[in-house]
């Protein structure tokens, strides 16, 4: 571990276990497991993070835990009571964010490491290994269904200005990032409405199933059908971009299988944003 790392992830561990922000003060439905509740957690630093240029902060919206209360009471029982999960899983490359851990904000991490001007990212680079990211929520919301079952819910907005307070900018402070990624409008909104116009960040639409099925698999089928578009050219071009990083359970394949249309639509957005 360089010292950089190791003397950030301690700051972190520090600063976040000794914050005295409680979400379930405030908030009703606040997810806990038999009245549990877990407090934030630090972000994932990859090992090279620090000799990265550009060094890449990703900040995704909030964890849902509404439907898997043996995580949180596994989390709960641990040493560090949760502190520490998204370093839990290093040989899976899963740090407990679903759309990195299912691979569409690895390939966006590469999609900006790639395009960012002086940057000496290669693609036989593991994508792990220089970026951090996390949740900008530390916690998971609920809604009752029907049948009085918990489902996932967004955040409340007004948690986002406390979340910035309590911990983010803390955070952007000690990890310095060259640019930052914020995965959705809340998270994008907050970034800037507290840190300035002074930053680079980069708002990236959020990869969840239901906005690729709505918006972006229809707009790829329509530009097979109606211009006869090669997807393979788009899908070994992304798919090469992150060539080194490991791949066990095929999900970096799969997603960019699925959702190359997305992808290409966020390699020309990055593109034009990065150039401005």
């Amino acid at each position: 571990m360089s010292s950089d790392r190791k003397r950030v992830i301690t700051a972190l561990t520090n600063h976040h276990s000794t914050n005295k922000y409680r979400p379930e003060d405030y908030y009703p439905n606040v997810v806990s497991a038999n009245g549990q509740f877990l407090g934030a957690y630090i972000p994932y630093i990859g090992k090279r993070y620090f000799d990265t240029k550009p060094r890449l902060l990703i900040y995704a919206m909030s964890q849902n835990l509404a439907r898997i209360p043996h995580v949180i009471q596994a989390w709960h029982n641990n040493n560090d009571r949760g502190l520490l999960r998204q370093y839990y899983h290093p040989e899976k490359l899963h740090v407990s964010i679903t759309p990195y851990d299912d691979g569409h904000l690895k390939v966006i991490a590469a999609l900006v490491l790639s395009k960012y001007p002086d940057m000496d990212y290669i693609p036989s680079d593991n994508i792990h290994e220089k970026i951090a990211i996390t949740n900008f929520v530390k916690f998971s919301f609920y809604r009752e269904g029907n049948n009085g079952q918990h489902l996932d819910a967004n955040p409340p907005i007004n948690i986002y200005d406390d979340m910035w307070k309590h911990y983010s900018a803390y955070e952007i402070r000690i990890l310095r990032p060259d640019i930052i990624v914020g995965v959705g409008n809340d998270v994008a909104n907050a970034i800037r409405r507290n840190l300035g116009n002074d930053t680079n960040l980069l708002k990236i639409p959020f990869p969840g199933r239901l906005n690729l099925n709505v918006t972006y698999v229809p707009r790829g089928k329509r530009l097979i059908k109606e211009k006869n578009h090669n997807k393979g050219e788009d899908i070994a071009r992304i798919q090469a971009l992150v060539q080194g990083t490991p791949d066990k359970d095929g999900a970096i394949v799969k997603t960019i299988s699925t959702d190359w249309y997305y992808f290409r639509e966020m390699e020309a957005h990055i593109t034009r944003k990065l150039a401005s």
